[in-house]
């Protein structure tokens, strides 16, 4: 992977989608809502699932959190996948690659530019409602130099604060050391889907989660491929509920849920299943996970007012 990074920055990573390129023209099938409704083109990879520039502070004030982080990042979660792709029965894995897909999972439920925008807004929320607690903190910490309240001093350094708050912010939370911690602790598998009658698709949203990551009994899924899925556990039981479907039953549960979580794009190997994308395409109502993050923040701001 070319450490020299683009200006396209991918939120739907180039070494995932490679594994839905159609061997004859090295191209995957896009789906995604435009002017006459739901439909397909093909792409190469690098082609599709960026927005230019999703990483970087706006004003330039902060490091690119794509050179920084995401390429990086994205290096590790690559070498994982290989592994999990060429390996048979079990895997050995290294702390390094193991940790680089735990951090790709968090990635995908974090880095689309719906992400980046509820992130940035988080942060002026924070600023816009000052609680009583954050403007005593500015007192107690002001200098001679700084404007006299927390207010005045948000309006003038709004834009640097914020755009490094949310790169900061979004590389802690990708990067999250106790979710991490969790991930690499559950049972983790790689089951081959190719006797179901359907392939498996993928999205902008491809990791189902069902539970919390709290729970004995949850699941956390992943299409690696369309012959391949990716599954954690924490207990036996839910390894054994999941095996109990046959694979034609868990291909076409896995893409039901992959293909409504999608906020931009679903991808395929064809458009073979272009009326199955159209009825499911983002159908799903689960908030994303940053909503749900600040929705607690919101709650916790009125709890201390």
């Amino acid at each position: 992977m070319s450490n020299n990074p683009s200006h396209d920055h991918h939120f739907v990573p180039v070494f995932y989608l490679e594994n839905w390129v159609d061997p004859c023209t090295k191209l995957v099938t896009e789906f995604k809502r435009r002017f006459h409704g739901v439909s397909p083109r093909t792409s190469a990879p690098k082609g599709t699932g960026y927005k230019k520039f999703l990483y970087d502070s706006e004003d330039g004030s902060a490091v690119s959190l794509e050179a920084s982080f995401m390429m990086p990042a994205d290096t590790d979660a690559a070498g994982a996948l290989r592994l999990m792709l060429v390996s048979r029965g079990n895997i050995q894995w290294t702390p390094k690659l193991r940790s680089g897909w735990s951090r790709f999972l968090m990635g995908m439920l974090l880095r689309h530019p719906e992400d980046v925008a509820e992130l940035a807004k988080l942060v002026d929320d924070d600023w816009t409602n000052l609680t009583q607690n954050m403007q005593d903190r500015y007192s107690r910490d002001r200098t001679p130099e700084m404007p006299e309240t927390a207010e005045e001093w948000w309006e003038q350094n709004r834009s640097e604060f914020r755009e490094k708050a949310r790169l900061k912010w979004h590389r802690g939370l990708i990067d999250h050391k106790g979710i991490g911690r969790r991930l690499n602790a559950m049972r983790w598998s790689v089951l081959d889907m190719g006797t179901s009658k359907h392939l498996l698709l993928t999205s902008d949203r491809p990791v189902v989660i069902d539970g919390n990551l709290g729970d004995p009994s949850v699941s956390v899924i992943v299409p690696i491929s369309p012959t391949r899925l990716f599954i954690a556990v924490r207990d036996e039981d839910t390894f054994a509920k999941i095996r109990r479907e046959s694979s034609t039953q868990l291909v076409a549960r896995v893409n039901r849920q992959v293909v409504a979580n999608a906020r931009t794009f679903v991808y395929g190997s064809d458009a073979r299943y272009a009326e199955f994308v159209r009825k499911h395409f983002g159908t799903s109502q689960e908030p994303s996970l940053l909503q749900k993050l600040a929705e607690k923040r919101r709650l916790e701001r009125i709890a201390k007012q």
